[in-house]
């Protein structure tokens, strides 16, 4: 970065999976969220077809995707606030090109991103370590007794991609005979699928960041929906999902999910925005999964979290992006 000048800021949005329009639309507000007092803001585009740059006023800008330069005068990008949901930017991909050429974000490292975007071995890890997680299968597309292996987990159980998100491809599966169906869903999104036990309670997601130099939990949000569980169409389409922030929960079940949440940020080696997601049970709290790259529209999860405790979206952003620069 020259001296006197502003840091320049890539917004890199897109991504090869199914949420890249999600990810246009956290891209969109969180470059809105930026102080153009302090930042010099740009949109990144990654496609399957090329890479992009543009102003914030959507005009076309040059750009070397070799030394990640863009904009006037091809200034090397000081930092990278990632938006992208998926691949590649929530499975260590783009961390490892930035980290190549130097170029601070705001997600966890490589491992952090490539261990938590494979749901299977996010919760392997959390059981290693003695966090609460439902009992689970991996099971890979060329498996000829997967419809078997995926039956152990008893019913209802829940088939996922084990490397995808926004619920693409994931099914509640309440019987034997749903199961082959289920399983072809999900290996159309991932070559590996996780199945696992259904577990019964209040679906609850709590976000986490870290910000000036202090690991924070954000008040709990409680999850609602009339459909069988919070899936692509309850998360962005549906009416009637509630999200409930603060959820309504007695204080000691509102700290354990706090504690327990920055306790798996922190176990994980997490950074910046993530929401750790749990179900509450009769017998007690059982950790789901961590979203390292959340959704951050207006209508997303974790800005109105931020809002609830008090702070402003705009301000976070902007500080995680400027602690992001000095790290």
């Amino acid at each position: 970065m020259q001296a006197n000048s502003k840091p320049r800021i890539a917004v890199v949005r897109g991504g090869y999976s199914g949420e890249s329009v999600i990810s246009h639309q956290s891209a969109a507000r969180m470059l809105a969220a930026l102080d153009r007092e302090r930042f010099d803001p740009y949109y990144v585009t990654i496609e399957r077809s090329g890479w992009s740059c543009e102003s914030p006023d959507g005009s076309a800008q040059p750009f070397d995707r070799a030394e990640f330069r863009g904009g006037p005068e091809l200034k090397r990008f000081d930092m990278a606030l990632i938006a992208i949901h998926g691949t590649p930017g929530e499975d260590g991909l783009l961390q490892g090109y930035l980290d190549m050429l130097n170029v601070p974000y705001q997600t966890g490292d490589v491992l952090n991103m490539a261990l938590t975007f494979s749901k299977y071995a996010t919760t392997a890890l959390l059981r290693q370590l003695g966090f609460t997680v439902a009992p689970s299968v991996l099971l890979h597309r060329d498996d000829r007794d997967a419809v078997a292996k995926a039956a152990t987990m008893g019913f209802p159980c829940f088939v996922k991609p084990d490397r995808s998100g926004s619920s693409l491809g994931v099914s509640k599966v309440k019987q034997a005979s749903e199961l082959r169906s289920a399983l072809e869903a999900a290996f159309r999104e991932c070559a590996n699928v996780m199945v696992e036990a259904g577990v019964v309670g209040r679906e609850l997601t709590c976000g986490v960041l870290s910000l000036n130099g202090n690991v924070t939990a954000m008040p709990v949000c409680e999850i609602r929906t009339s459909r069988e569980f919070f899936d692509y169409e309850a998360k962005y389409h549906a009416n009637d999902t509630q999200e409930l922030v603060p959820a309504p929960l007695t204080d000691a079940e509102t700290s354990l999910v706090q504690e327990r949440s920055v306790a798996i940020y922190k176990a994980l080696n997490c950074r910046g925005l993530v929401r750790v997601d749990h179900m509450l049970t009769d017998a007690g709290l059982v950790t789901i999964e961590a979203n390292t790259v959340p959704g951050f529209s207006a209508a997303s999860i974790f800005p109105k979290m931020i809002a609830a405790a008090g702070m402003q979206v705009d301000d976070v952003l902007n500080g995680i992006v400027q602690a992001s620069l000095e790290h």
